[in-house]
């Protein structure tokens, strides 16, 4: 791609283009988008912003794609033409945030830093009218208008509120406190509900907009970048400082740790776009060595229901949460057998699947000797033995179809996270565990990170086998975008 970093991405309406805004290093004081092809991410087309100073916003497109309109900060809205990939109108606004579009199409509403919008007709590119709001306000940012196209929720950045602005007398006509400064805003296609990032926090909050009420769920995450998949099903989460983009579960507001892409420390993903189609995910991505625009396939939506865990059954949500995160496939007569013990070869796809089925080759010679290469799991075995989470035991062999027992479990999970830099507790957590106990560190850990308190008693039942519907707890609390809920 183009030298320059790449701060935002933008797909056309259909689909064949994408709109990267870039910081232009070899040109110092200007800005430039980058037009790109989406199926060879080659560019076609550069359009340079007039004016426009080493900032990287986000392109917006009209309905029809036949324009885009990207703020600036040198005080303007700059328009483009898409057919023809120049500029054309300038439209004046006082330090442009966020961008939107009334349903049908006739307005764009631009919010300020300085706590106003502006009124466009989509049409001329003109302004209308500008509504400057009560400086107790403080500063507006993200933007989404309801379907109706009657309300816009505003983010109000100083005050930690969402702001309702009613779009007809552009008076604000109600706030939503969400505890920390709203960053993106995201609405439901039904208006029905609101996600509010707050990265001071680290939490994204589910507004109810018909009562404008914070909804008590509610899930941690990291990051700033927020995009709802087309069914509303998922959300993709960019998290920059942690070099990957999280694939969140709407249905269980638990992160689908077995999608965590773009491993590389040295990546730093900054925004993400979805093909209309909703089977392509492009993120525009800095790094000390090559800044990039990645296609990714996006992952199946699953909506997983194992036929023997009706409602009501211990740990439903945790294993309705591995099904949708293809965690665990399930029997293929449909069932999950939950009461059954976790087996060592099911425990390797587990935890391989958790880390999101990454790309392996498998050695051509077994590394254990009751292991072959035909065998089932047999990639995902040999996986964790790459990964240093399993080395078997001393004679050499996996020995797959053993239970796994808690201690060992306690194991397996440990290796799983980084937990390089946890200290164990000089007294044990458990009336059962010694500190002189095989895998004491690691039962310890459990504890520590509210993976686990043990049993009601006290007890952490080291040599009891792990059970397939306590394992779809512990992952669920395992991952670390899962409310925590401690019980067995």
């Amino acid at each position: 791609m183009p030298e320059g970093n790449p701060g935002a991405i933008t797909s056309s309406p259909d689909g064949s283009r994408l709109y990267v805004s870039l910081t232009n290093l070899g040109e110092l004081g200007s800005g430039v988008i980058s037009v790109l092809d989406s199926e060879t991410l080659q560019e076609v087309a550069k359009m340079q912003v007039p004016g426009h100073y080493p900032y990287a916003g986000k392109v917006w497109m009209n309905a029809a794609g036949t324009k885009g309109y990207l703020g600036t900060n040198s005080g303007n809205v700059q328009v483009f033409d898409a057919a023809s990939n120049t500029m054309t109108t300038s439209i004046p606004t006082v330090d442009p945030q966020s961008i939107a579009f009334s349903p049908d199409g006739a307005r764009v509403y631009i919010t300020g830093y300085n706590n106003r919008m502006t009124v466009v007709d989509a049409q001329t590119d003109t302004v209308v009218d500008e509504w400057v709001f009560d400086p107790a306000y403080g500063t507006f940012g993200d933007l989404e208008i309801d379907p109706t196209g009657s309300f816009a929720y505003v983010g109000g950045r100083r005050t930690h509120s969402v702001y309702v602005v009613d779009l007809a007398s552009g008076a604000v006509a109600g706030s939503i406190e969400v505890g920390g400064p709203p960053g993106t805003l995201s609405l439901t296609k039904d208006g029905k509900s609101l996600y509010v990032t707050d990265a001071y926090n680290e939490q994204t909050i589910i507004v109810d907009t018909a009562t404008r009420s914070i909804r008590t769920s509610f899930f941690l995450r990291i990051g700033y970048g927020f995009l709802l998949s087309e069914t509303e099903d998922r959300a993709f989460v960019t998290t920059s400082n942690r070099s990957r983009v999280d694939v969140i579960d709407l249905t269980t507001n638990a992160m689908i740790c077995s999608h965590s892409l773009l491993p590389d420390y040295q990546n730093s993903p900054q925004d993400i776009a979805l093909s209309p189609d909703g089977r392509r995910m492009y993120v525009a991505n800095t790094s000390h060595n090559n800044n990039t625009i990645i296609a990714l396939a996006v992952p199946e939506e699953r909506n997983a229901a194992f036929r023997d865990i009706p409602s009501g059954t211990q740990f439903e949500r945790d294993i309705r949460w591995t099904g949708n995160a293809g965690v665990a496939t399930g029997y293929e007569d449909g069932t999950y057998r939950p009461l059954e013990p976790v087996r060592r070869d099911a425990m390797a796809a587990f935890l391989y699947r958790f880390h999101g089925s990454p790309d392996f080759v498998p050695p051509s010679t077994s590394p254990f000797v009751d292991l072959r290469t035909t065998d089932k799991f047999y990639k995902e075995i040999t996986w964790l033995a790459s990964m240093g989470i399993s080395a078997g035991w001393p004679d050499g062999t996996y020995r797959p179809l053993q239970p796994v027992n808690r201690d060992a479990m306690a194991a397996f999970m440990f290796r799983t996270v980084n937990t390089a830099n946890f200290s164990e507790p000089a007294d044990s957590p458990y009336k059962d565990v010694k500190n002189t106990d095989q895998f004491y560190r690691e039962m310890a850990f459990m504890s520590a990170a509210g993976v686990t308190t043990g049993w009601p008693d006290g007890t952490f039942r080291p040599l009891e086998p792990v059970s397939r519907d306590a394992m779809a707890a512990l992952l669920y609390r395992l991952n670390p975008l899962a409310p925590t809920n401690l019980t067995r």
